[in-house]
């Protein structure tokens, strides 16, 4: 489809648990998403979303998020309402920054940032316990918060392509721990 914009009718579908908008033309989602609150799974991958609203963060039922390949600047902070969230995807976007509320999705198991714009990660995201797949790829991290070593679940960390000067100490004791570091 070429979808550009979805109709002011869709927020009365409030019983809609899963939303499909891939592979269209859409430049904005209209703020009545936030009357969607069944909605479970949200995917808006391969549009030209350059910003997100701030009632997204009404969808606290939603598990799935996939925004992948868009043209995402930022988050917003309401983001961390969602915190039966399980799944994010923000790969292929223009991500320069993160809100520290991304800490508030402690449901959180994957987490993919690659092919961003970032140089700094929120302190926040050791608050994600549940943490099990974290991918940095092809981004402009400088550092990483030393509290990427409290996930106690994390799995593999994809750090790879990005212009770290040093790996800190605590990527080792991580990779004891059991979890697969790509750098």
């Amino acid at each position: 489809n070429h979808v550009v914009s979805l109709p002011q009718s869709f927020e009365n579908l409030s019983s809609l648990i899963y939303l499909n908008v891939t592979d269209n033309h859409l430049a904005a989602v209209p703020e009545s998403i936030g009357s969607l609150t069944r909605l479970i799974e949200l995917r808006l991958y391969n549009n030209l979303l350059s910003a997100l609203p701030a009632t997204l963060g009404q969808l606290i039922r939603l598990r799935e998020l996939h925004l992948t390949n868009n043209q995402l600047a930022s988050l917003p902070a309401s983001i961390g309402n969602l915190t039966h969230l399980k799944k994010l995807g923000l790969q292929g976007n223009r991500l320069t920054v993160l809100p520290e509320a991304l800490g508030d999705l402690t449901s959180l198991t994957d987490l993919d940032l690659r092919n961003n714009s970032l140089t700094t990660l929120p302190e926040s995201l050791g608050n994600l316990r549940n943490l099990r797949y974290l991918d940095l790829r092809a981004n402009r991290l400088l550092s990483l918060p030393a509290s990427l070593e409290m996930l106690p679940n994390l799995e593999k960390l994809d750090l790879r392509w990005n212009k770290l000067s040093a790996l800190p100490r605590w990527v080792q004791r991580v990779e004891r721990r059991g979890c697969t570091v790509f750098v």
